[in-house]
């Protein structure tokens, strides 16, 4: 497990184990004071820190849960326990807040009576406020820190408590007040019962908004917003096609995960493909940090795709090697030749057939008529047996001092192989030359030399830059 996320474990564990134990004291003070004074708000701020010290033990088993590392059973990790915890917690904040909404209404309706104020009433409201105001600044540091769903619920429950201690302080000072001041009794007997009745409200509206919260993670809610915002940035790209992404993006805890289908222009190599990818990934990851991303990636026509990239793509598609292509237009009709290369051990009709193959599926991809006539070339992938004829140099160099092209060549090596001599030679070209003129000129060479010296079966001219 990353070291990083150990550490953030354990500090997460010690924030919640600090949090049990302070509920648990606050939770004892308020119910025997409450007990002793007859005061509903205490009692009912007693029952709030009971229960926040059961959603506390709760975070305490989720904080646990959430840090142990992806499984065969759970791939994404454990990450959503935290949601969970969170969400338990918000059902036991309402369900305590029912609890004191119906004895308050009783108190207030049927029997309201005025509790006993005095220095430990105060003190405990003191001391429980002063524990709240601590525990809840730092688990609200920790949840920031650690994108903790479950410690900001701890830390919404011990802000409730701090405005519901404030609320029961109000209760017992209009009781305390009533002792020198004309305050009318049917506002002091029901002043602690009201007092609890804002204690639950407060409760009820934290228990909506973190309870829905903690759904829409579990449901996988991610705003549209930010998925439309990854997808721009993606076709942002050159490489990537207008319109072609698919995004989908979740939240597993704090982690997000984004899955991203794009189409790049066709005819591209692997490595390209899989270049783009890693470009997509950081660029998500700087918009979305330490996301999980999966690209793919699909080859895709583009609308102004040309005939040759589309013969290029429909024969990587059949697994089939071209070169050589070249394309005519003929009014509305495209003609296209190129040379197809098959293994030379296949037969004629095996070879046929693959061409047959590719013509037709070419006819498919194009929407203009097309003429195609396919050259077939055989291929030998596997090494051939070659002897360099040293004596032949001198014989080839007098042949090439006699043509035209002569100038700025020279012979690198000759091999004599089973299909006769296969010679290499090096022609220095002007720079600024076109590519056109530079094969032109190779075209010649390799032509006149051919016919110079029969016994040749192949000459290879590698262009050098002239200097």
């Amino acid at each position: 497990m990353n070291i990083d996320k150990v550490s953030d474990s354990r500090e997460k564990r010690r924030i919640t184990t600090v949090s049990v134990l302070a509920s648990a004291s606050v939770a004892a003070l308020k119910f025997i004071v409450g007990a002793l004074t007859g005061s509903l708000g205490l009692l009912a701020e007693g029952a709030h820190s009971m229960f926040d010290l059961v959603s506390t033990m709760i975070t305490f088993v989720v904080v646990r849960i959430a840090a142990v590392p992806p499984d065969a059973d759970h791939p994404y990790g454990h990450e959503r326990a935290e949601n969970l915890g969170a969400l338990a917690g918000m059902a036991l904040l309402a369900g305590t807040a029912l609890f004191i909404l119906y004895h308050a209404f009783a108190k207030i309706l049927f029997y309201p009576s005025t509790p006993e104020v005095n220095g430990w009433s105060f003190g405990v409201l003191a001391i429980s406020l002063a524990i709240d105001l601590y525990r809840t600044s730092a688990l609200k540091r920790a949840a920031k820190k650690y994108e903790s769903q479950a410690l900001a619920s701890d830390a919404e429950h011990f802000k409730n408590d701090i405005l519901g201690t404030i609320a029961v302080l109000g209760g017992f000072l209009v009781v305390l007040l009533s002792r020198s001041t004309d305050i009318p009794e049917w506002l002091v007997s029901r002043a602690d019962a009201l007092a609890a009745t804002v204690v639950a409200a407060v409760a009820m509206k934290s228990a909506w908004r973190l309870g829905s919260d903690s759904i829409r993670a579990l449901m996988g809610d991610v705003p549209a917003e930010l998925t439309e915002r990854i997808k721009r940035l993606i076709e942002s790209l050159d490489s990537v096609v207008d319109g072609s992404s698919n995004v989908r993006i979740q939240f597993v805890g704090s982690r997000p995960y984004v899955d991203v289908t794009l189409g790049t222009p066709r005819g591209g190599s692997l490595e390209s493909a899989h270049h783009l990818t890693e470009i997509v990934e950081n660029l998500i990851r700087e918009e979305l940090a330490g996301a999980e991303v999966t690209v793919h990636v699909e080859p895709t026509a583009t609308p102004h795709e040309g005939p040759a990239e589309s013969l290029r793509a429909v024969a990587d598609r059949l697994g089939l090697r071209v070169h050589n292509i070249n394309v005519y237009q003929i009014g509305e009709e495209y003609r296209i030749d190129l040379d197809l290369e098959v293994p030379e051990t296949l037969s004629l009709a095996g070879a046929h057939k693959n061409s047959e193959e590719l013509e037709q599926a070419l006819r498919q991809e194009l929407s203009h008529r097309v003429a195609i006539a396919v050259h077939l070339e055989p291929r030998n992938d596997k090494p051939r047996a070659a002897i360099k004829q040293l004596s032949a140099i001198q014989r080839l160099r007098e042949a090439l001092s006699k043509l035209p092209q002569a100038a700025n060549t020279r012979i690198r090596d000759a091999l004599e192989t089973d299909q006769g001599l296969v010679v290499t030679l090096e022609r220095e070209f002007p720079g600024e030359m076109s590519l056109r003129e530079t094969h032109e000129v190779m075209n010649e060479l390799e032509r006149d030399l051919k016919l110079a010296v029969p016994a040749i079966s192949k000459v290879h001219v590698d262009p050098e830059i002239l200097h």
